[in-house]
């Protein structure tokens, strides 16, 4: 069963079904969230020691973004074939209210049981979701490779991340990387992925000289961010630095050097025609779409997108953002589609249940990558989905094994704090498009928005 408490707010396909996930949708900052516990003054009840249930059974309530809808329907109809007696629920909200308001969802006297982050806030902190340690031992989560698990780890601080406990798993990862029109790459000559951002470069200069647009891009609700942290982890040599800073670390930076020669770079490329005249218009529902129809030779995104654009009419394949130099590191945005479990949820067990089954069972397995184009989480002996060859889907599941051979996988910055791609990164890198800041502001800016969200 859904229940749609938003409606629809993005195209999974250009069949209308919903595809973006993961990155912010285009939304106003809405009200501040009420404190936590507002809407229980009791708080959470004691945590029941975890347990593996062998049946499941009764109700249980999922809460994800919209344009996850169609993927957690199919999942649940699975467990619920499952599970015969169990009656999961899929309740969504477009993504950036969700992420803004999660405190105050979680905090109702009926919150969902599972809910779908972006980023933890101060939700460990004010202890409004558990501690998922107890099932990873009860399910053997324990013994699967722990860097799939590494971005949702929560120190005893409350808020540093990359160590600590573990508080979410989920279905599977994104990545992004760069998708291409192969009938226009083979327009302006490209017969392989380019191997540094100078070869890029080349290839977008041979688009605009052919009259074409060298690069769609959303960049009303974030779009443009995958291009800034790609550049200024290339400038920046590695990725640990931006690594560092979306984990919240002591001590972490991004008004740096590396940052402020990204800003420029990106600043330029807008200036010299690479990025659509109305790129601060464009969203993510419509960005697919004006790509498909031949709007755009390049598509940076994520992989969330390739189940719809294999659906077109249209062929495309996808690389990974080149790095600097050739033969320098490959780096790329990647995190889980984190599903916590709400403290005051009256099913835990259950809920911890169906976060096992959508990462272990092979039909779930399968819909990750069909429905969601996500990489499928698990335990490292469990077979990939067969993708079929020469897709785009394929080419993201070939890309994500290439980029943890290579040890690059790296968060996105959105996911820093709760709440900064709405109220720091997408309006600072809007006024550097159109010109407004400086690249030396816009690295400032950033990091003063960060300090402000964490109250440093």
């Amino acid at each position: 069963m859904t229940t749609s408490l938003h409606g629809m707010v993005a195209l999974q396909s250009l069949r209308g079904r919903a595809t973006t996930a993961l990155l912010l949708g285009a939304a106003l900052l809405l009200a501040a969230c009420g404190p936590p516990g507002a809407g229980n003054p009791g708080g959470p009840g004691p945590q029941e020691p975890a347990t593996r249930l062998p049946a499941v059974s009764g109700p249980l309530r999922i809460l994800v973004s919209t344009p996850d809808v169609p993927l957690y329907e199919a999942l649940a109809e699975e467990f619920e074939a499952e599970h015969p007696d169990a009656d999961v629920t899929v309740d969504s909200e477009d993504y950036a209210t969700l992420i803004t308001n999660a405190p105050r969802i979680l905090s109702t006297s009926n919150p969902p049981d599972i809910i779908k982050l972006g980023s933890f806030g101060n939700l460990v902190k004010d202890e409004m979701i558990i501690s998922l340690d107890g099932y990873a031992e009860a399910y053997g989560w324990d013994d699967w490779p722990p860097s799939q698990f590494l971005s949702a780890r929560v120190a005893a601080d409350g808020g540093t991340r990359g160590t600590g406990s573990l508080y979410a798993v989920g279905p599977g990862f994104g990545l992004t990387g760069v998708y291409y029109n192969t009938s226009l790459a083979g327009e302006i000559g490209m017969s392989q992925p380019p191997e540094s951002v100078s070869e890029f470069e080349d290839l977008l200069d041979r688009a605009r000289e052919k009259g074409l647009l060298p690069m769609m891009v959303n960049g009303k609700d974030g779009g443009t961010a995958f291009l800034l942290q790609n550049l200024q982890m290339g400038h920046a040599g590695t990725s640990e630095p931006m690594q560092a800073w979306t984990f919240n670390q002591p001590g972490a930076d991004i008004d740096t050097e590396p940052t402020v020669q990204a800003a420029a770079a990106l600043q330029a490329w807008a200036a010299d025609g690479y990025l659509p005249d109305d790129v601060n218009s464009i969203d993510q529902s419509a960005a697919p779409i004006r790509f498909t129809e031949g709007e755009g030779v390049f598509f940076p995104s994520g992989n969330w997108h390739a189940p719809g654009l294999d659906e077109s009419s249209g062929d495309f394949g996808f690389f990974l953002f080149p790095p600097m130099e050739e033969g320098g590191p490959y780096s790329a945005m990647t995190a889980g589609s984190n599903l916590a479990i709400s403290a005051r949820s009256e099913h835990p067990q259950e809920a911890a249940a169906f976060l096992d089954f959508v990462q272990t069972d092979a039909s779930a397995r399968e819909l990750t990558v069909r429905l969601g184009g996500l990489i499928p989480a698990g335990p490292e002996s469990a077979p990939m989905p067969a993708t079929e060859r020469g897709s785009a889907v394929s080419d993201t599941v070939a890309a994500f094994g290439h980029l943890v051979a290579s040890d690059g996988l790296v968060d996105f910055m959105a996911n820093a704090t709760a709440s900064i791609q709405v109220s720091t990164i997408v309006p600072s890198i809007q006024s550097l498009l159109a010109g407004r800041i400086t690249p030396e502001e816009l690295a400032s800016q950033l990091e003063d928005g960060y300090e402000r969200e964490l109250g440093r």
